[in-house]
């Protein structure tokens, strides 16, 4: 994506969900996302309630330290 162009909303929302869904899946709360990704808890919050756009480069931080092999 270059940096003149937007994150869909979708793109958003399906990225959101696929953390939330992962984290919940393996039983972590957001403290321990937030402390494995190296990051205030609170960044998580907002990152879970679609306040971080564009969300891809957290979304991806986040799947790799659960352990989430993402291919581009």
């Amino acid at each position: 994506m270059s940096g003149t162009e937007q994150e869909h909303p979708h793109d958003t929302e399906d990225l959101v969900r696929l953390v939330l869904l992962t984290r919940q899946e393996l039983g972590w709360d957001q403290a321990k996302l937030a402390a494995s990704a190296g990051i205030p808890e609170s960044d998580v919050a907002r990152f879970e309630a679609q306040e971080i756009v564009p969300a891809k480069p957290l979304a991806l931080r986040f799947l790799e330290v659960m352990g989430v092999v993402v291919q581009s």
